[in-house]
């Protein structure tokens, strides 16, 4: 097995892990709709993340054209990124019933906001990916994109007002979409 296939194996594995961790979460959401109140915020940013999830993978398998050789500390660091995004994908839905007894609102206020950091924190190191493996221009279409994309799920986390939560997050879907739109 090459070293390509290698790497792509173990961040698919992540990856496979994150979208089923996503996926688990809105199984429990359906399943206590009856007994706890659903909120459409901590729904939206699993959206957000699961629509990453998909474009970080198609980005994986683009490495080889870009990148045709890849050292262990490349690897490393293509490991921790997808493990933000992993992370972000486990914290912000709950994954247990009993995580949600006071409905999701609560959850995401107390624990699932966390998983804005994580996705930051993703967004930090693809920015750093995109001048270390692509080569693109610090002043480039991408980067205008990706400021706000780090900074608003920061804000949202930070923002102890739901009305603000409200707007960074109703804000942050359409730039989502033209972020993947410019990637693709």
């Amino acid at each position: 097995m090459d070293e390509f296939r290698m790497m792509a194996t173990v961040l698919s594995m992540i990856l496979g892990l994150g979208v089923t961790r996503l996926l688990l979460g809105l199984v429990t959401v359906f399943r206590i709709r009856r007994t706890a109140p659903v909120d459409w915020m901590p729904l939206a940013w699993a959206g957000i993340v699961f629509v990453v999830q998909l474009q970080f993978w198609w980005g994986v398998n683009q490495l080889p054209a870009i990148r045709p050789a890849f050292a262990f500390g490349d690897f490393v660091f293509l490991v921790a990124l997808t493990l933000m995004l992993f992370l972000s994908a486990a914290l912000l839905l709950p994954s247990r019933a009993e995580d949600e007894s006071e409905g999701l609102r609560t959850y995401f206020e107390r624990d699932g906001r966390y998983g804005l950091l994580a996705f930051a924190s993703f967004l930090v190191l693809g920015f750093v990916v995109n001048l270390w493996f692509f080569r693109e221009a610090l002043l480039g279409l991408w980067s205008v994109l990706d400021i706000p994309m780090i900074v608003l799920p920061v804000a949202a986390f930070l923002s102890k007002s739901r009305r603000a939560q409200t707007w960074i997050t109703v804000l942050y879907v359409p730039l989502m979409l033209v972020d993947v739109w410019v990637s693709l």
